[in-house]
């Protein structure tokens, strides 16, 4: 899937892999490589890629039929509000 989806949108662009190389920072051998199915490229390395050719990663990874959710948002990183207490629970005591 991947390298059929960086192919098929490299070239909607009318790009070569040189032209592709460039616009993400990657050497062309490499953007041959997953093209040819014969490299596995880092998370970084998909993210360029994508943006590049102005795409999610996942777009690059799944069938091209493939409808993605749009405007979800993430999943909560533990940042936000902080859990409430439960009524009852006892107060732990504080250091000194």
């Amino acid at each position: 899937m991947l390298a059929q989806n960086v192919r098929e949108r490299r070239l909607r662009k009318s790009w070569t892999q040189y032209d592709l190389a460039d616009e993400t920072a990657l050497r062309q051998a490499l953007v041959s490589q997953i093209e040819a199915e014969k490299a596995n490229p880092t998370l970084l390395s998909l993210h360029k890629l994508a943006s590049a050719l102005g795409v999610q990663v996942a777009e690059l990874l799944l069938p091209q039929d493939t409808v993605l959710a749009r405007g979800t948002k993430p999943a909560s990183r533990g940042r936000g509000k902080k859990p409430t207490k439960k009524a009852g629970s006892p107060a732990k005591p504080r250091p000194r």
